[in-house]
C-alpha cells in the first residue's frame, strides 16, 4: 500500500473520490513514499563492506565514532559493522556478531558469570587492529563484566626443532608468550 493510498483512507468517503484531493496525496505520497524507501534501505542495510568513502564518513558520523583518514577503508568498515552491531542489545550473540565483523575475525566469545572471554583463533601474537575491537565491545558490553582477552601465542611445539635459528629472529617478540 502506497502512502497516498494509506492517506486516502484516512478521510472521509466523500473527499476520497475528489480530484482535488487526489492530486494533492498523489503529490505528498510519492515524495512520503521515496522517503520511506531511503529509511528503509538505511534501516536494512547490513552489507557495511560496500560503503564508499561518502558513506563511510556519514556513517562515522551518525555512530558518533572518530573519522580517521589514517585508516584503511576496510578497517573504517569493519569499525562501522562493529559499532552498528554494538547498537543492539548486549547478549552473548551481539558480543560475537561485533567479533565476527571485525575485519581479522577468528575470535570466539563465551561467558562465565561476571567475564567475557575473547578466545583469538587467527595467526599468533596480539592482532594489529585490535583497539578498533576493543572500543567497539566496550561500549556495547556492560560495565560490570569485565572483557578478558586470549591471545594465541607460539608453543614450544611449534618453535622447537621447527623453525630455524633465522626464522626465530625474523618473529615479532609479541608472537611468544611473555613476549
Amino acid at each position: 500500500m502506497t502512502v497516498k493510498e494509506w492517506a486516502l483512507r484516512q478521510i472521509h468517503w466523500m473527499l476520497q473520490e475528489d480530484p482535488w484531493v487526489q492530486e494533492i496525496f498523489l503529490a505528498a505520497g510519492a515524495s512520503l513514499d521515496t522517503m520511506a524507501e531511503r529509511i528503509l534501505a538505511v534501516y536494512n542495510f547490513i552489507d557495511f563492506s560496500k560503503l564508499n568513502l561518502e558513506q563511510v564518513r556519514y556513517y562515522e558520523w551518525l555512530l558518533g565514532l572518530e573519522s580517521d583518514e589514517t585508516k584503511s577503508l576496510d578497517d573504517r568498515r569493519a569499525a562501522i559493522q562493529a559499532a552498528w552491531q554494538a547498537a543492539q542489545t548486549p547478549s552473548l550473540a551481539s558480543i560475537q556478531a561485533i567479533c565476527d565483523s571485525w575485519k581479522d575475525g577468528g575470535v570466539i566469545a563465551t561467558y562465565d558469570p561476571g567475564v567475557v572471554h575473547l578466545n583469538f583463533q587467527g595467526p599468533a601474537g596480539i592482532p594489529a587492529g585490535i583497539n578498533d575491537l576493543k572500543a567497539a565491545l566496550e561500549r556495547h558490553v556492560p560495565a560490570h563484566l569485565i572483557l578478558e582477552y586470549l591471545y594465541r601465542y607460539l608453543l614450544i611445539k611449534e618453535v622447537h626443532e621447527v623453525m630455524t635459528l633465522t626464522e626465530m629472529d625474523a618473529t615479532v617478540m609479541n608472537k611468544f608468550a611473555g613476549g
